[in-house]
Order: C-alpha cells, then sequence, then structure tokens
C-alpha cells in the first residue's frame, strides 16, 4: 500500500484505528523526552504510518485540524495576508491538503510556506516524492530556488556545496546529520556546533574555513532563552549539555579534548593546576566569563 494513502491498511495501526491517538502520545513523549525535534519526530511518524507529511507534521506537535487551522489563520492574519480572514483555513480544507494528491484540494505555494512556519520547519520538509510528482513545474521552481542565507557561515557552505554539485540533503548524509537541521543551520535559524562545522568543512575541503566563519556565529533566535528552548535537553546536533549558571560545551577537535566551561564572569577566577596521573587547568579564556579548561596527558 502507499503511504500516500490516509487511511491505514486492515491490521496495520494509524489514523483512525483504535489505539492509535494514545500510541502516538507515548511516541511523541518518549521523542521529546530524549530531546528529539519535532521534524525528527515527523520522519519517525512518517515512517511507522500511512501517512502524508504534512499530516505527519501536525501528529509530530499534537494538534487537531482545528488547532492548526486556527493557527494558520492567526499567522495569516498577523503577516497581513489575509487581515479580514475572508480565505481562512477550516478543518476540512486542510484534511483535504494533507491528503493531496489522493485528494482534490491541491495546496498552494502560499499555503505550504505559511504551514512551515506553523510547524516551524523548512517547506520542503513538507513535501515527498508524491508530492513533487504531481506538483506543477512552477511551484517546484518557487519552492526549490536558492533560499538566502542570513550568515557568511551560511553563504559560503552554499557556495561550496553549489560548486560541488551537491544539495543540503546529500551534504546532510555525508556529514552525517538530519537534513532539515542543517538546512536550518545555513539559513541561520540554528548555531553550528564546533562538530558540525568541523565535519562540513571536511565534507566540502574548506581547508578550516568554515570552522572559523562558525566560531564568528552568533545565537540564533532559536537558541535564545525564553524561546521554547530548554536548556537542559540535549541539542539536536550534541553540542552542549548545560545546567543552572554554567553551559558545558564539547566541540569537536581531531586528537585533543577541550572542555570549554562558560559560567558567570563573577564566578570565573583561575584555577591552578593539580598534580597526579594527569594535568588539569583552567585558563582565562579571550572573551569576559569565559574559562578553557584542556586535558592532556602527562
Amino acid at each position: 500500500m502507499s503511504q500516500a494513502s490516509a487511511v491505514a491498511a486492515p491490521g496495520v495501526l494509524g489514523p483512525g484505528v483504535r489505539g492509535f491517538k494514545p500510541e502516538m502520545d507515548r511516541l511523541r513523549e518518549r521523542m521529546r523526552g530524549l530531546g528529539f525535534s519535532y521534524d525528527e519526530i515527523a520522519i519517525e511518524v512518517s515512517r511507522r504510518y500511512p501517512v502524508r507529511p504534512r499530516q505527519a507534521y501536525r501528529l509530530a506537535w499534537g494538534w487537531t485540524l482545528d488547532k492548526v487551522a486556527e493557527r494558520f489563520n492567526e499567522l495569516a492574519a498577523r503577516e497581513g495576508t489575509d487581515p479580514g480572514g475572508r480565505a481562512g483555513m477550516s478543518s476540512p480544507h486542510l484534511c483535504e491538503l494533507e491528503r493531496w494528491p489522493d485528494s482534490h484540494r491541491k495546496p498552494s505555494v502560499y499555503v505550504l510556506c505559511l504551514l512551515a512556519r506553523v510547524y516551524e520547519t523548512d517547506v520542503l520538509c513538507l513535501l515527498d516524492l508524491a508530492d513533487h510528482g504531481s506538483l506543477p513545474q512552477h511551484d517546484r521552481l518557487v519552492l526549490m530556488r536558492r533560499q538566502r542565507a542570513e550568515t557568511p557561515f551560511g553563504e559560503r557552505v552554499l557556495a561550496l556545496a553549489e560548486a560541488r554539485g551537491l544539495s543540503l540533503r546529500e551534504l546532510a548524509r555525508r556529514v552525517p546529520c538530519d537534513d532539515s537541521h542543517l538546512s536550518k543551520v545555513v539559513h541561520g535559524r540554528k548555531r553550528p556546533s564546533a562538530r558540525v562545522a568541523a565535519r562540513l568543512d571536511d565534507a566540502l575541503e574548506a581547508a578550516g574555513e568554515l570552522v572559523i566563519l562558525a566560531g564568528a556565529v552568533e545565537a540564533a533566535p532559536d537558541d535564545a532563552p525564553g524561546q521554547g528552548h530548554d536548556p537542559g535537553r540535549r541539542a539536536a546536533d550534541g553540542q552542549a549539555v548545560t545546567g543552572e549558571g554554567m553551559t558545558l560545551t564539547l566541540p569537536y577537535v581531531p586528537a585533543r579534548l577541550v572542555i570549554e566551561v562558560s559560567v558567570p564572569a563573577a564566578a570565573a577566577a583561575p584555577a591552578q593546576a593539580e598534580p597526579g596521573g594527569g594535568h588539569l587547568a583552567l585558563v582565562r579564556g579571550g572573551t569576559p566569563g569565559q574559562a578553557r579548561a584542556e586535558a592532556a596527558g602527562r
């Protein structure tokens, strides 16, 4: 049975089948508890159940059709694209858009882009092979055009990938990392970790240029406190583990372990080397409130 179908086959658990919602809720809670992003949950939903990508994202967030339609209309009103609510989204309309191309209501480029913002993902994550095969060519060209990167790091990654004929999806496979996460990093919506930057540098043969540029990237809005980021949760690329008053970062440095500890400026103080089989020293970093601990054998 094709994944394009919105109805589960006999014996296959899926939307509309008794027991599906509790199982979906358990899956979502377990993956969120392990630090997975909504993009990663949607991918797992698509892998397990016979659902279309747009429905997979709604299930990943745990929203009803009515809830998504409400958020869609609120966003359209804020953006000024439908201030009067004359062409508002409804739950039956959204249901048909989720099922397409198995329904007669094709989602427009505008609807797809607004849905991507509702689900906080990239628009191409809401499409699969069946969608691409059914979309008009001009819609595909609009959706697949090269997006502008917001940072020098992202611009350089795109330029190097383009010169080598690599798509972001193929580049993510080589790193390896989730392609939706890489897209957010490249387009400035996530901060690149040292590990991802180093592996991109290797994959694109950038001779250290991407590692240097990644160090200059400021925290994106998604990483700022108060934007739904849980400081105790595992980052999508495994960059940092944080606790109250301290951030512990483990960057990717070949053949050497470097531990960077960010602490409040008032708490940062020089530490003395401790005797023993190894050597551990805290050295004042180049920015206020930064210290570096380098562990090296004797």
